[in-house]
């Protein structure tokens, strides 16, 4: 499989409509996984947000869904979207045993860009 860019999974992040990056991810992590990723309790929110001109989230939830998005890239690129996905919802041990999605939620973005990025090139994040 191709190799993801840190620049290039980054620009695309920061260049995707929020209606497409939400719709995409609805399609490809679930709405469920959306929803935990943002952070909000309406289980309906993410199923809103990825209509075309449709609500868009708050700016947290923006962010946090961006975030994901980023991370879920730079796993399917490499990895493909099975394993991406169980990849944000399994226990990893460069993040103490915690599901990077908690890592999403928490906006805690050098922690879990640079687990996936050690998971994709198989070396150890500091």
């Amino acid at each position: 499989m191709e190799s993801p860019t840190h620049d290039g999974v980054h620009a695309e992040t920061t260049r995707m409509d929020i209606h497409d990056l939400v719709r995409t991810l609805n399609e490809h992590v679930g709405a469920t996984v959306v929803q935990s990723m943002a952070g909000v309790r309406d289980r309906t929110a993410p199923y809103r947000w990825a209509q075309p001109g449709g609500p868009e989230p708050r700016s947290d939830a923006q962010s946090r869904l961006r975030l994901g998005y980023r991370v879920w890239r730079t796993v399917e690129v490499s990895e493909g979207p099975s394993t991406a996905l169980a990849w944000l919802m399994g226990a990893n041990p460069r993040l103490g045993e915690e599901m990077p999605i908690a890592y999403i939620r928490q906006l805690k973005t050098k922690e879990v860009l640079g687990a996936a990025e050690a998971f994709v090139s198989d070396t150890y994040a500091a």
